[in-house]
């Protein structure tokens, strides 16, 4: 009796229950799961356009680098052409300087040994001259005859034919206020001008007239005398025969040479 109760209210709180129970729940999750849905859309869209955009970004810079490349190999190959082409004239110019030095190795022995056969030459020439020093200079004075007859007076034997005997008299250089120019001596006979060479170094007409005789030599003699004269001198203090000939010192017979450190 009590079970067919219990069962009898089952059924009427069953037919007492709303027909209609209320879904908003359900509906706030099925709407929760759309919005979460397009979220993942919208976030995975984005995420292949910033993949897409990359790769491309990447690609174009790839091309860029890719560009660069081909520049540099390029200029490289040039400079290597360039450096290749350098190294060849470099060479080439190395010949040459070479060649060169040995034509100018050739042209400085044959320059030296012209240099030699002029200085020679000059030296030659000049022993038919002698330099006189100490002759007082004159306006618009005979200076060749005025020679003659002091060299006639020298040597007395030869008087008549000193004109003959002397070629050419002329002071050096151009005139200078204050100073007396030295006299060329040219003769025309060299065992004439050797003669009165040696009459003169003790001639009292030299001490009369304050003039004295001297060699015509070149600069390089007088360089070289210069520079062996204290050796000379020294040995002509001592006793000692000593003197020149020439650009060369000798004492005692014995030539002497400059002392180089």
């Amino acid at each position: 009796m009590e079970t067919a109760d219990s069962s009898s209210n089952k059924r009427d709180r069953l037919l007492t229950t709303p027909d209609n129970t209320p879904e908003k729940p359900l509906m706030e999750k099925k709407a929760k799961g759309t919005a979460s849905d397009n979220d993942s859309n919208t976030s995975t869209d984005t995420i292949l356009k910033a993949i897409e955009s990359l790769g491309k970004r990447v690609d174009d810079r790839m091309d860029e680098v890719s560009k660069q490349i081909q520049q540099h190999s390029a200029m490289l190959a040039s400079i290597a052409k360039s450096v290749q082409f350098n190294s060849e004239e470099l060479q080439e110019c190395k010949k040459k300087i070479k060649h060169l030095e040995k034509e100018m190795e050739s042209i400085k022995k044959d320059n030296d040994d012209i240099k030699d056969r002029v200085l020679s030459q000059e030296r030659y020439r000049r022993r038919w001259s002698l330099l006189l020093i100490g002759r007082k200079e004159k306006l618009n004075e005979n200076v060749r005859q005025d020679i003659v007859k002091i060299l006639g007076r020298i040597m007395p034997e030869m008087l008549q034919k000193m004109d003959d005997v002397v070629d050419v008299v002329h002071r050096m250089g151009k005139p200078m206020e204050g100073k007396h120019r030295h006299i060329i001596i040219l003769f025309a006979k060299r065992h004439i001008r050797d003669d009165i060479w040696r009459r003169t170094k003790a001639s009292s007409v030299c001490k009369e007239e304050g003039i004295r005789f001297a060699e015509h030599l070149t600069r390089e003699d007088w360089q070289s005398r210069q520079a062996l004269w204290p050796k000379i001198d020294q040995a002509r203090k001592e006793g000692k025969t000593a003197g020149f000939r020439g650009p060369f010192g000798f004492i005692e017979g014995k030539r002497i040479r400059v002392e180089t450190p």
